[in-house]
């Protein structure tokens, strides 16, 4: 009473939900005890917030106490889209001053391709994605430093942010090496070609490649005619 309660994650108290005999009692009954507790009364001096991700929860509502979706509606939740690229790099250089390192042009830009790419997965932790990689390329820059592959102490270079950042630059011999000992796979590979030089002309016009090229791929086919992989570019 007269303070706010937020649970984070919430999605969590649905694990063994329900009348099921491997039910978790202690999730049952905090599930029981907010929907017995919040009546949404006029007047009431208390506060409850569930966060957590917009799929789970929505299975969380479907199959917990159907009190629980009565009192937190669906429809009026607040939903907070991913941050994009321009908030994406305002938030890097913000913790770049508040870690007391700075990076250059080009190590900002493959930090940004790194964020960009977490962000196909699953999950994607937007601000906190951004903390991840940053703790990841410090890791990095105290290793290159040892080996003397970068020399300024308190600045990050490409390479601390992506070992591989170059990657795209030596794609076109890449790709012939890939298939080299698969017999005829001329039409997959001259395919592919096609994909690297339209994403490549799209980024140096400043443009998403993903709005006209698929970026994941599956190789099927009988046993004995498939190469051991699959790629994504």
């Amino acid at each position: 009473m007269g303070k706010v309660l937020i649970i984070d994650e919430a999605y969590m108290l649905a694990g063994n939900s329900g009348t099921s005999s491997n039910a978790d009692p202690f999730k049952t009954a905090v599930i029981d005890t907010i929907v017995a507790e919040v009546q949404s009364t006029i007047g009431e001096d208390r506060c409850v917030l569930l966060l957590g991700y917009r799929e789970q929860m929505e299975n969380m509502f479907r199959d917990v106490n159907p009190g629980l979706a009565r009192r937190f509606p669906l429809e009026s939740a607040f939903v907070f889209e991913d941050f994009n690229d321009a908030d994406l790099h305002h938030i890097l250089n913000l913790k770049l001053n508040d870690i007391g390192f700075t990076a250059t042009d080009q190590a900002k830009r493959v930090a940004m391709d790194v964020l960009r790419r977490a962000r196909n997965r699953p999950n994607f932790g937007n601000a906190g994605e951004v903390d991840n990689v940053l703790n990841t390329a410090k890791s990095l820059h105290q290793k290159h430093l040892s080996a003397g592959k970068v020399s300024d102490r308190d600045t990050f270079e490409a390479i601390d942010f992506d070992p591989d950042f170059d990657r795209s630059e030596r794609a076109a011999t890449n790709l012939p090496a890939l298939f080299k000992d698969v017999v005829g796979c001329e039409e997959v590979i001259k395919q592919m070609q096609d994909y690297q030089t339209t994403a490549a002309n799209m980024k140096a016009r400043g443009k998403d490649p993903r709005e006209l090229i698929p970026f994941s791929f599956l190789f099927k086919g009988p046993p004995g005619r498939l190469p051991e992989f699959c790629a994504e570019p």
